[in-house]
């Protein structure tokens, strides 16, 4: 079964787009190039990531990105960080956001890199992928622990989801076949934005296909968690968007 999950993630890659595997942009960690020495040694210490966008101003004009072990080697060495230094920034790709997966991979390819920032029509970064968040989009549970930190299966009959959550994995969580206008979204949170016709607010529920997706926790118009609990009760109808 589990190499046939794998077959299937395959062919999706020419279908999915880079959003659905990418880090969104608010949790994002990123340097501004005139960021003193202190500071960036705090950050890599409070938050470790293998690579950092490097901007000039704000999150929106990337410039290059800095290797978490460029970093590392002049911690050990004593040495001064300066993001000034062009020989510690490197150049980074950048792709739009409605890119295939296997039109990523073939970019990463082509410039051999296994790093890209994600923007939209207006040149604003949504987002950051990997070449190990595609492979792990394809591998799925036999190289990834991403999906099980979304997805918290707290009994048999309910789960606790993070809103930015494929929904991929969520239909493979809930042994669903599909959601209903599933090329409109690729997140669990999209999914419900969807159905309610507007911006999610805490409690605020969705019944369809046998389960109930209730609101935990919104932060700044991000959905952060949804309880997602076993409908028993048949007479519930489900929630659906006006025509």
């Amino acid at each position: 079964a589990r190499e046939q999950q794998v077959i299937t993630n395959v062919f999706e890659l020419d279908t999915r787009t880079v959003g659905s595997a990418m880090s969104p942009r608010d949790r994002i960690a990123f340097f501004l190039r005139d960021e003193p020495d202190a500071v960036i040694r705090l950050r890599i210490a409070a938050e470790p990531f293998s690579t950092y966008p490097v901007c000039e101003g704000d999150i929106d004009h990337v410039v290059g990105y800095v290797d978490a072990k460029d970093l590392f080697q002049r911690v050990l060495n004593n040495q001064p960080i300066s993001l000034a230094d062009d020989s510690l920034v490197r150049k980074v790709l950048i792709v739009p956001d409605r890119l295939t997966l296997s039109e990523v991979l073939e970019q990463f390819r082509q410039v051999h890199e296994d790093f890209a920032v994600i923007v939209n029509e207006y040149s604003m970064v949504v987002g950051v992928v990997t070449l190990n968040d595609v492979m792990s989009t394809v591998m799925g549970d036999l190289v990834s622990p991403f999906d099980e930190e979304q997805i918290v299966k707290r009994d048999e009959n309910s789960w606790l989801i993070d809103g930015i959550t494929p929904i991929e994995a969520v239909l493979r969580a809930l042994a669903l076949d599909h959601l209903p206008h599933e090329e409109e979204y690729e997140t669990l949170a999209g999914f419900l934005m969807v159905m309610l016709r507007r911006v999610p607010r805490r409690t605020d529920t969705v019944t369809w296909g046998g389960y109930r997706f209730e609101v935990l926790d919104v932060d700044s118009y991000r959905i952060d968690q949804v309880m997602v609990s076993r409908v028993t009760d048949t007479s519930v109808a489900p929630v659906v968007p006006p025509a």
